[in-house]
């Protein structure tokens, strides 16, 4: 479908046009992605920093890195797609769905250790809900440790 729409798009417009667009939106894309992706990346970066789940951003980063690929790939229905991943309103849209879809399917565990404490999450599947729970350090262990 793609090469369908290479070569119409060639027949109507020419060739160096076709190919300017594939060259404009392939750097375009790339420079948009890098730029979006640097962002994401430090969102990340300061989320786990506070012990924050970065989940959302993890599925953002995924989805700017897929636009990066899909907008490196001539073509004008893998230009389109990989733009829609960069709008960010149409991004949330999609990373919604995506992850409603993954809840459903994939039982999610992480821990984390923020300020000595222990932060343990949990999902399971057809479930939204996500539990916290702490770990408390036994006295003993505390005491012989401080000796």
């Amino acid at each position: 479908m793609e090469l369908t729409l290479l070569l119409w798009l060639a027949q109507y417009e020419g060739w160096l046009v076709t190919l300017g667009i594939v060259i404009f939106t392939g750097i375009l894309g790339t420079l948009l992605a890098r730029s979006q992706g640097f962002s994401t990346w430090q969102k990340i970066q300061s989320q786990l920093a506070t012990g924050q789940m970065p989940g959302s951003a993890m599925a953002d980063a995924a989805m700017i890195f897929a636009a990066g690929a899909l907008l490196m790939t001539p073509g004008l229905l893998t230009d389109a797609l990989g733009f829609a991943f960069l709008i960010p309103p149409c991004r949330e849209w999609m990373k919604k769905r995506f992850l409603r879809w993954a809840k459903s399917k994939f039982h999610i565990h992480a821990t984390t250790t923020v300020d000595g404490e222990t932060h343990t999450y949990t999902s399971s599947p057809g479930s939204s809900e996500i539990v916290n729970s702490y770990v408390v350090p036994d006295q003993k262990e505390q005491k012989a440790l401080e000796d």
